[in-house]
């Protein structure tokens, strides 16, 4: 077995970037699929965040999943002044792949869905909206067969867009921190306004919403089944951007309306920290929820 840095430079040289925000690391073609790995793994990234640490998300997910391919996803702060169409067109890569996979018909292993903090979730909605407006992505009705999908949310939904705002883009310094507040608050009410205007609903209330939708991904999820998709709640009770009574609150929306949801709260970590704090456990889940969106399909797992 190959030691941990050889696999992750390995890895970093195969991920190929398709535009500013989507990347792709597709596996070899001489590697046989598993068939307990999903097609495709959609990693959502938070906002502005490095290309270094997504790289790790990225590397331990081909580490568990060699054989499927990663659809690498980031956000940036331009996302909330850019115009859904534009933002729709930048994911369409991403889109393209997805599509590609499903068509494969009995080949088609489903759908690992890892979305890191609220810019993640953004982005997934956008995608979501995409992929809905595609040819040939309207519900497959009767015509549906069990797809395999799992949905992980890390340190998100949050509730309160101007403090989250604050959390996430204000200094830690102190004094700076204080300088800065009128500037964010002034930026995020440029946008509060500017997306009233043009008829659109708050921002984060319709995130929440739409991330315990039925039909998450249009013509692969099954939009009639509301335990068909498990969802797992990653979160912390010392994250200050996203914090645990929101996301609490979510689930609980979530498995009031009969979704299957869990929640795998840590300790002590920070936003999108806790894969760092706890790798073992981390993972752990991440595997546990892939295996039961595989069961829930009827799909024996005994080496996963």
């Amino acid at each position: 077995m190959a030691s941990r840095s050889s696999a992750s430079a390995s890895t970093r040289s195969k991920l190929a970037k398709l535009n500013q925000c989507v990347s792709v690391l597709e596996p070899p073609p001489s590697v046989t699929s598993d068939p307990l790995h999903p097609s495709v793994v959609l990693l959502f990234g938070w906002l502005e965040a490095a290309p270094s640490y997504l790289q790790k998300y990225v590397d331990r997910l081909h580490d568990q999943f060699p054989t499927s391919t990663i659809v690498l996803v980031r956000a940036y702060t331009s996302w909330y002044f850019t115009s859904y169409p534009r933002l729709e067109k930048e994911l369409s890569p991403a889109v393209d792949v997805v599509k590609r996979e499903s068509n494969n018909g009995k080949k088609f292993r489903g759908v690992l869905i890892h979305v890191l903090s609220n810019g993640g979730s953004l982005q997934l909605l956008v995608f979501r909206q995409a992929l809905m407006k595609s040819s040939g992505a309207g519900d497959r009705g009767a015509a549906y067969s069990p797809t395999p999908v799992a949905l992980i949310l890390d340190s998100t939904p949050a509730l309160r867009e101007l403090a989250s705002a604050i959390q996430s883009w204000a200094p830690r310094n102190p004094v700076l921190r204080y300088l800065a507040i009128p500037g964010i608050s002034a930026l995020y009410g440029g946008f509060y306004l500017a997306n009233a205007l043009v008829g659109n609903p708050p921002l984060f209330p319709t995130m929440r919403d739409q991330l315990n939708t039925l039909n998450l991904l249009p013509s692969i999820t099954n939009p009639n089944d509301p335990k068909a998709t498990p969802r797992l709640y990653i979160y912390s009770n010392t994250d200050r951007v996203t914090p645990a009574s929101e996301v609490e609150a979510h689930y609980e929306a979530a498995v009031a309306a009969g979704l299957n949801a869990k929640l795998e709260r840590f300790t002590k970590s920070a936003h999108v920290s806790h894969s760092r704090a706890d790798p073992e456990r981390y993972w752990g889940a991440v595997t546990a929820l892939w295996k039961e969106a595989l069961q829930t399909c009827g799909v024996d797992t005994p080496t996963l």
